[in-house]
């Protein structure tokens, strides 16, 4: 799964802040998904992102779904009518004559 992370530098200078996308095997937020982000981060940016934190990561959608398409997913059958409900028989006594 594709996941979006945005990583920020700690408050000095000229703090940073970017987004890296990345893939991971793991739910979003957890330590192991936070820790692919990290490594991606420092992959890419090398050892100066040694101190920089994780912030938010979030998951991509899918670029393409794998899915037929609607065109293909069209029902041609008959449509079924619902069963038809009994009629209600009324089998006690009836007020009549009273």
């Amino acid at each position: 799964m594709k996941f979006r992370a945005t990583v920020v530098s700690p408050r000095g200078e000229n703090p940073t802040s970017s987004s890296i996308e990345f893939e991971s095997d793991f739910k979003a937020g957890s330590k192991k998904n936070i820790q692919d982000a990290r490594f991606k981060m420092l992959e890419l940016h090398g050892a100066e992102a040694v101190s920089w934190t994780v912030t938010n990561v979030q998951r991509l959608p899918d670029s393409a779904p794998s899915g037929p398409t609607e065109q293909l997913m069209l029902d041609f059958r008959d449509p079924v009518e619902p069963p038809k409900r009994a009629r209600r028989v009324n089998r006690g006594i009836t007020s009549s004559g009273l």
